[in-house]
């Protein structure tokens, strides 16, 4: 039996001398081509050994290996020219074109052209001075492509922060490609994702995945982006979410250029105000800051809504244009004239009470007829009823503030004004210049729909100087069964509520009575008084003409006509309760069997129903997130402990992280630092749930097939893309 022992062993010895194999298990040619084997190129001494009948030559130095033009330096080194390995140790560096690889020993397969360089600190500094640094790290010499894993964290000639659990490195693209646990940090920008590629030579980012984002200007969230370092470009893209203190944008596309702090939104915008109760929608939005101007295109839309208070139910505003204009400038920059107009509309004129007798009409048996509002409206029976004796306090205190509020800033505009006081200087005039103005523009086939409140136009305009929003281009409003057109409306505001509108030059209301009969009034200028959202007075001045239908026991049978300079109309509840009637006041009663065809209508009665937005999907069919779907408190911002690891100094500077998360840091490394006992050529999403103690068992060093640079399947961007051409250009 000892024989038999003794003979197998002879046996598995001579087929172990004269039968080798790598790392791979595969065999290992036995003829090389001068390219393919290790030469020494300088030594101190070397001497040759024998072991197991394997001839080792030891290397001390400084010594000195060529290999695919890639220089191997060491103090110490076995090298076994047969298997063409070199084990080397003491002060061991790899050099290749710029490339310098440093750590504590290098094990050189020269048949795969691999070193595998392991130490308390591993190295790679390239040419462009970028510095990765890790304790586990293989390098091709021939494809100049090296990988890093067990984490390493990467700093770049201007500060950027890069690391990762594992990640390639490839020199001739000058690209590093980063996967799992991916973070990067700059002196404004913080970033995870699932996978991350640097371009070293353009200062160009690459990221996607779970990708989110911390800037100086906010937080992000995206599937996919890109960031530009020199021109501070940032593109995200797939369902893009941004928050920063006033604001929450949705999209799909996002560019932002940080130098001139402009960008484009594309697909699917939303941008919601939560300073302010306000949405816009659209698929394009141009913008720009200091100061803030934006422009939404391609089917863009404005949302406002209110809360009752009393009830809790929320009335919302839709308006659509073609295009939306949003901006702010300066009472410095705005054209005089403009500024002028603007201060002009401003000032409410005071009501002043009648010089002399009142003309009035009243009805011979006080019957009570319908009005623009259908309701019971009863004609005044006095004198003392025609009088504009109602007191509105309301609008007394607004006509008061926004009368003295015009007159002081007036005042300032007279200091400042160029055109009146080209010579003059004043101390108030650099604050006069700053004070800011909100523009609000929208052209060209605008539609309102709100709830008790429709319209259209062609184009409205406001400005924060005077709060009023102007109509024009066909403007035409609808209000119930009642309908308001003139050439242009301009809707008042104080203190942000609407407290009357005006409808300048061929004003015109219409109220449907059943189907075919229409309640008429038309002057040169009306005033709808507002108290609450509702109107409770309304005012036709000059030239004013009326139709309304009369009806007896719910039948209509008579016309009434009439004509005067002035005419208003008291309302209570929506509906009509009183009308006053003045100056030149012509009155005529016609049974309906004697009406004539062109008695129906005043002249320019258009009837516009079928341009009446329905609902709000008249105006959008869009729908409207009401949530953050991934709200930033959820999200950890980067801790970078690989950085602390190997860059302690580079963590501790304040441009790197928020105070105080060192221990923080320092656990989330512990925790990583066990993950790295898993294999780390598979990737840790691969290993299915309660899978990981068994995968203990793979500890790099241990498995018999794991391979010395696992293959990369590349993810082709089009920046790769762009590289491959010019490399094929080149070629």
């Amino acid at each position: 039996m000892k024989k038999i022992r003794v003979l197998l062993f002879l046996v598995c010895l001579t087929g172990f001398i004269f039968t080798r194999y790598d790392v791979l298990g595969q065999t290992v040619k036995r003829d090389r081509t001068e390219e393919e084997k290790v030469h020494l190129i300088s030594a101190q001494m070397a001497e040759m050994y024998e072991q197991f009948g394997v001839n080792y030559r030891k290397v001390t130095g400084p010594a000195r290996f060529l290999h695919n033009d890639t220089y191997i330096l060491c103090d110490t080194a076995i090298w076994n020219t047969v298997e063409n390995v070199i084990d080397a140790t003491g002060n061991v560096q790899i050099i290749q074109e710029g490339t310098r690889l440093t750590g504590e020993t290098i094990h050189y397969i020269g048949d795969l052209n691999t070193a595998e360089v392991r130490g308390r600190v591993v190295e790679l500094l390239d040419k462009e001075g970028n510095r990765l640094r890790t304790q586990h790290l293989n390098f091709n010499t021939k494809d100049s492509i090296g990988y890093f894993f067990n984490g390493g964290s990467m700093v770049d000639n201007e500060g950027t922060l890069l690391e990762s659990r594992r990640g390639y490195y490839y020199s001739k693209e000058k690209l590093f490609c980063l996967y799992e646990h991916v973070e990067m940090g700059t002196d404004t920008l913080k970033v995870k994702a699932d996978s991350l590629y640097y371009h070293t030579d353009l200062n160009l980012a690459e990221f996607w995945g779970n990708v989110q984002a911390w800037h100086t200007d906010g937080f992000l969230t995206a599937e996919e982006g890109t960031y530009k370092r020199e021109e501070a470009l940032f593109h995200f893209t797939d369902n893009v979410f941004i928050r920063t203190e006033e604001q929450e944008i949705w999209a799909e596309d996002v560019h932002y250029n940080r130098n001139n702090n402009s960008g484009i939104l594309r697909r699917n915008v939303q941008v919601r105000d939560t300073t302010q109760q306000v949405l816009v929608l659209g698929d394009r939005l141009d913008f720009r800051r200091e100061p803030d101007w934006g422009q939404v295109t391609e089917d863009p839309v404005f949302i406002t809504w209110e809360i009752d208070r009393e009830t809790g139910k929320t009335d919302t505003l839709f308006m659509r244009a073609d295009t939306l204009r949003i901006f702010t400038s300066t009472y410095g920059d705005m054209d005089s004239l403009e500024r002028v107009r603007a201060f002009e509309r401003q000032d409410i004129p005071e009501r002043k009470k009648p010089q002399g007798p009142t003309d009035t009409l009243v009805s011979p048996d006080s019957t009570s007829i319908p009005a623009a509002d259908p309701g019971k409206i009863q004609e005044s029976a006095s004198p003392k009823a025609v009088k504009d004796t109602v007191t509105d306090p309301t609008s007394i205190a607004a006509a008061s503030y926004f009368r003295a509020d015009s007159a002081d800033i007036q005042s300032f505009l007279a200091k400042t004004d160029s055109m009146l006081h080209a010579a003059v200087q004043h101390l108030g005039d650099s604050l006069f210049n700053t004070m800011e103005v909100h523009f609000f523009y929208g052209y060209k086939n605008v539609k309102v729909y709100k709830s008790d409140l429709q319209s259209v136009c062609d184009s409205m305009v406001f400005n924060s100087i005077d709060s009023v929003l102007r109509q024009y281009g066909r403007p035409v409003l609808w209000n119930e069964e009642s309908q308001l057109s003139a050439d242009s409306i301009q809707f008042r505001f104080s203190r942000d509520s609407l407290y009357r509108v005006d409808l300048l030059s061929k004003a015109f209301l219409i109220s449907q009575e059943e189907v075919t009969f229409f309640h008429q009034i038309k002057s040169d200028i009306m005033f709808a008084h507002i108290r609450g959202n509702d109107i409770y007075r309304f005012d036709a001045v000059k030239n004013a003409k009326a139709l309304f239908y009369i009806p007896e026991d719910s039948i209509i049978t008579s016309l009434n006509i009439k004509e005067c300079e002035e005419m208003s109309v008291m309302l209570k509840d929506r509906r009509a309760e009183r009308i006053t009637y003045k100056k030149s006041v012509k009155s005529d009663m016609i049974p309906l069997y004697e009406l004539k065809k062109d008695q129906e209508r005043l002249g320019d009665f258009n009837w516009r129903a079928e341009e009446r937005p329905g609902d709000r999907y008249a105006i959008t069919s869009r729908g409207i997130r009401d949530a953050t779907p991934r709200p930033e408190t959820a999200c950890k911002e980067p801790l970078f402990p690989f950085t602390l690891k190997y860059f302690p100094t580079v963590h501790a500077l304040p441009s790197t992280l928020r105070t105080g998360v060192t221990i923080d840091a320092v656990k989330e490394l512990n925790r990583r630092e066990t993950e790295n006992k898993i294999n780390p050529f598979i990737p840790l999403q691969e290993f299915p749930a309660g899978s990981r103690d068994k995968a203990e068992d793979q500890i790099p060093g241990t498995t018999k097939e794991k391979q010395p640079i696992p293959f990369n399947a590349r993810r082709v961007t089009p920046v790769l893309q762009r590289k491959q051409l010019q490399v094929q250009e080149v070629k």
